[in-house]
């Protein structure tokens, strides 16, 4: 069986996602930098930036130090609740993801395998 590299080892299992970060996202035009957590700075280059109406958008990000690694963040605008985000990162070349989960109120990436994120 073809076995795939982890790309993200480097993470911890759970880091928190500061969402003023996430929020700058949907405002920048092409080269964009992202702090996951105080450690760990992304950088990459806006390739989609799509917003099918007012309440709703999403962009994906193309990370130039993981091995063609895509992050793709969606924010949603409820009419009588929170904002919404989801989103994760991943590289077909690597076995290993990260997923921006809600947990208590506040929002983190979690570690997970690609496999569970991936359709066949």
């Amino acid at each position: 069986m073809f076995s795939q590299p982890v790309l993200f080892k480097q993470f911890p299992q759970k880091a928190a996602c500061d969402i003023s970060s996430l929020e700058k996202l949907f405002n920048a035009s092409d080269s964009v930098s992202f702090q996951l957590s105080s450690a760990y700075l992304f950088k990459g280059k806006i390739i989609s930036h799509v917003k099918p109406n007012a309440l709703a958008e999403t962009i994906n990000i193309r990370l130039a130090e993981f091995h063609g690694a895509f992050f793709t963040v969606s924010r949603i605008r409820t009419e009588d609740g929170p904002t919404l985000y989801r989103g994760h990162i991943l590289s077909l070349q690597g076995s290993d993801a990260l997923v921006l989960q809600l947990e208590n109120g506040k929002y983190y990436f979690m570690k997970t395998e690609q496999r569970l994120l991936m359709t066949e």
